[in-house]
């Protein structure tokens, strides 16, 4: 309900120079005397007015066109009660109606911000996010735009980005890897079968500055109009260039695609809305210059809105994995199930999950089984600082035994990092993420102990 206070306080910022005398209805040269045609437009402004203030800005907006024709004679600015006439169809989400009245303010206006801003907010509830997204980043690079309004812009243009049913994201990111050849950290290492004899490794740890460059596609395609049920398709190709290191350069190159279906379950004494999720994928990997491995694989996934704040959700995967050369296999030789609970915690989300993971294989020591445990918050401190963190704990056990070592293998390694982002510091809609994150493995094997410690600063697409 848009009350009589607002009415009049509308009126009183867009009315321009049309004075008081033209909003209470009479000749600002006699007051006393009201004019016929002056008073008859002042008296439809006024049953606009009170339309609007009553909840039927639709009779409001019926009416309109005869009583700006009538006041437009009488020299009455009609600015004020058409933005407010606006006003009311967005609070009634007759969008279309307010998108058509604010158009036309918008041209008649376009140094209003509010005008230009709710005219895209109208386009953006009819779906027409071409024009909305335009209209958007035409306020957006206005000079002297207060802070808070910008934001509310980018919030819009991110929510355009984010459901568009074709969406392209470069993948930059440049950081500082102590050991990009994953070699161990020790720089001996004492063999059993050769009765503890200490042999010297050949291979030391390179430490290289690291460039990674990229592209991803995803394509949402619905399966029935109305329905809600869409094929997703994802496509990316990124490559991780070690500096004066071009053997330990990294290449990956992926598609996958299936079917997503949103479903409702009763959760307590409420219906909670929840997706399903297919996808059938493969991924060809590079190392230096060559080709090493291709790996196929088929993922489910269920998420689940608990109540306003929780969610959960389960997903499982089954892959198989073919080295060139034929190793590696199986039928198939990997699986895994997790698991996730997420709960609002003040500013942001605190997610815990779960995973555990088997791969088979044809030689005994290169199987193994994973249980994985993680902890992330992710929240927004204020209108520009973002932040997360994550610590994830994962013991890995091959088996067999090694016949050098004469023990199995079993791994422990526990990770910790924290990204952070300022707003303010966006360019050309991409936001700088600062990563600074440490990774231990300990293993029964002093070959594969590793300490990892890396800085990394990526852009990330926001619209």
């Amino acid at each position: 309900m848009i009350k009589s206070a607002a009415a009049a306080l509308a009126l009183l910022l867009f009315c321009g120079g049309a004075g008081s005398g033209h909003a209470a209805g009479t000749d600002p040269r006699n007051p006393r005397e009201p004019q016929g045609p002056r008073q008859a437009a002042v008296a439809a402004l006024a049953t606009i007015q009170r339309l609007v203030a009553t909840g039927r800005p639709g009779e409001a907006y019926r009416l309109l066109p005869r009583a700006v024709r009538a006041a437009s004679a009488a020299g009455i600015d009609t600015t004020g009660i058409r933005f407010l006439t606006a006003q009311g169809l967005l609070a009634g989400r007759r969008y279309a109606e307010a998108a058509d009245l604010l158009g036309r303010l918008a041209d008649e206006r376009p140094e209003v911000n509010r005008i230009r801003l709710d005219h895209a907010l109208a386009l953006f509830a009819l779906g027409r996010d071409d024009e909305a997204g335009e209209a958007f980043r035409e306020v957006r690079g206005r000079e002297g735009l207060p802070e808070p309004v910008r934001r509310n812009v980018e919030d819009f243009l991110e929510r355009i980005r984010a459901r568009q049913r074709l969406r392209l994201d470069l993948d930059f990111g440049f950081w500082r890897d102590d050991n990009v050849n994953n070699a161990s950290e020790s720089g001996t290492v004492a063999i059993p079968a050769f009765g503890g004899l200490r042999f010297t490794l050949d291979q030391r740890p390179v430490r290289a500055w690291v460039a990674r460059t990229g592209l991803r596609i995803r394509w949402r395609e619905p399966v029935a109009a109305g329905r809600g049920a869409y094929f997703e398709t994802h496509a990316s190709v990124a490559r991780n260039t070690a500096r004066g290191a071009s053997e330990h350069n990294r290449t990956w190159a992926s598609v996958s695609t299936g079917p997503r279906a949103p479903y409702a379950v009763r959760v307590g004494r409420r219906r909670r809305p929840g997706l399903a999720r297919a996808d059938l994928g493969v991924e060809r990997r590079w190392r230096g210059g060559e080709g090493y491995e291709t790996a196929l694989w088929l993922g489910l996934g269920l998420d689940q809105t608990l109540a306003r704040d929780w969610r959960a959700g389960c997903f499982s995967q089954v892959w198989v994995t073919r080295r060139d050369g034929g190793a590696g296999l199986g039928a198939p030789p990997g699986r895994s199930l997790g698991l996730y609970v997420a709960r609002r915690l003040g500013p942001g989300w605190l997610t815990a999950s779960t995973r555990a993971s088997r791969q088979r294989s044809e030689a005994p020591t290169a199987a193994w089984r994973s249980h994985e445990a993680a902890v992330r918050f992710a929240a927004d401190l204020g209108r520009n600082v973002s932040f997360s963190t994550q610590a994830k704990l994962t013991r890995t056990r091959f088996d067999g035994e090694n016949r050098l070592f004469r023990t199995s293998r079993k791994d422990r390694t526990r990770g910790l990092d924290l990204t952070v982002s300022h707003r303010k510091l966006v360019w050309k809609g991409y936001l700088p993420e600062l990563t600074a994150g440490i990774s231990r493995t300990g293993s029964s094997i002093a070959l594969y102990d590793r300490d990892l410690r890396t800085v990394r600063l990526g852009l990330r697409r926001l619209f």
